[in-house]
């Protein structure tokens, strides 16, 4: 008879997350990962699989967190009301004490350079989607007014990814929320002339 699990999957995944944000894929260690998460190897193994695999699942769990910022984009008045809510949220999380709030796991990862395959697709699909939420957004914005610039809007999309970057960096380099709001309301400025 099987044992039974002392312990939510959600949770624990959400753990990993946290320590593979913190620390990269490179630097993650079995160890970091059974410290984090309270269970030994062959726990971790048979229920996450191996650590590609609890890498994959934390990049899901990294974008189900912020699943809501496509809703509070949609829910804005306009387009440049959606980036200003996007990059509000971005300088409250750059700002956070917390690592893995911090730190993303998809930009860490990128800039890490993961060598597998399956790691490196998920990486960059997600890095995608989100260049496209931000091309949507601004999109929206030219059309409805609150964006003046009429440079093609993948361009300004790469600006701005360029600026989610750049806070990540500011956050490391120990930027305060202040400084970080006010490299967002520099940047966002380029989107007022035409």
């Amino acid at each position: 008879m099987p044992r039974e699990r002392h312990f939510s999957e959600p949770e624990v995944v959400d753990r990993l997350t946290d320590v593979f944000s913190t620390h990269g894929y490179a630097s993650t260690s079995l160890a970091l990962l059974q410290e984090a998460t309270g269970l030994g190897k062959q726990s971790l193994y048979n229920t996450f699989g191996d650590k590609q695999a609890m890498y994959l699942q934390a990049i899901d769990c990294a974008v189900q967190r912020s699943a809501g910022m496509a809703a509070a984009m949609a829910a804005a008045p306009h387009g440049r009301g959606a980036l200003d809510a996007f990059f509000a949220a971005m300088a409250d999380t750059c700002a956070s004490a917390d690592p893995a709030r911090h730190n993303c796991i998809v930009t860490s990862g990128l800039l890490e350079g993961v060598q597998e395959a399956a790691l490196t697709a998920a990486l960059t699909a997600r890095w995608h989607a989100t260049h496209e939420l931000l091309r949507a957004a601004v999109e929206r914005g030219q059309r409805d007014g609150s964006i003046a610039s009429q440079a093609p809007t993948a361009d300004l999309a790469e600006l701005l990814m360029a600026l989610i970057s750049g806070l990540r960096v500011a956050a490391r380099a120990g930027r305060s929320r202040v400084q970080m709001e006010r490299l967002v309301a520099l940047s966002l400025a380029a989107l007022d002339h035409p």
